[in-house]
């Protein structure tokens, strides 16, 4: 059994509003990749947040996202947890910010959103979570930061125990 305590999380100093991880020990440092991770993990395990739907089809047409998406894809653990639903991608622009005169105009469609989705998971091993609000995310991250500090810091014989 682990304790709160046993690690120390990591959240990213360009994290605007982060998770507050009330009940474990947290750290703001730069991370090269994701938003969080794990003290002395760091070059194997990341999460990278993403809020809404908004913020996604922004990522997806910028060519700096793409090295994100590299680097992410190059640690043996990473997520991408997302704050909202599946239902988000399917009906976009409809529930986005973007103001409804400019539908029409918008050219990220959802196929395209679920197609750079499929492919962060298909072809780059990310796991991509919806998690539909920011409360839900925070407790994924949490058992996923768990499981991965137990995952490698467990004697080999015993990791099937937890």
């Amino acid at each position: 059994m682990i304790n709160n305590e046993d690690f120390t999380i990591i959240i990213d100093t360009r994290e605007q509003q982060p998770w507050s991880f009330e009940d474990y020990v947290v750290a703001n440092k730069k991370l090269d990749t994701g938003d969080y991770s794990i003290e002395g993990l760091q070059d194997v395990f990341a999460i990278e947040r993403k809020k809404s739907i908004n913020e996604i089809a922004n990522n997806i047409i910028e060519p700096r996202f793409k090295d994100v998406v590299h680097r992410m894809s190059q640690l043996k653990y990473s997520f991408f947890l997302l704050e909202f639903s599946m239902n988000d991608v399917l009906n976009y622009p409809v529930g986005s910010n973007l103001p409804k005169r400019m539908w029409d105009k918008v050219r990220i469609t959802p196929a395209f959103i679920m197609k750079n989705i499929l492919d962060w998971q298909l072809k780059y091993d990310i796991k991509v979570l919806f998690c539909n609000n920011a409360s839900n995310a925070e407790k994924v991250a949490e058992y996923i930061i768990k499981r991965i500090y137990l995952i490698n810091n467990k004697p080999k014989e015993n990791q099937n125990e937890t």
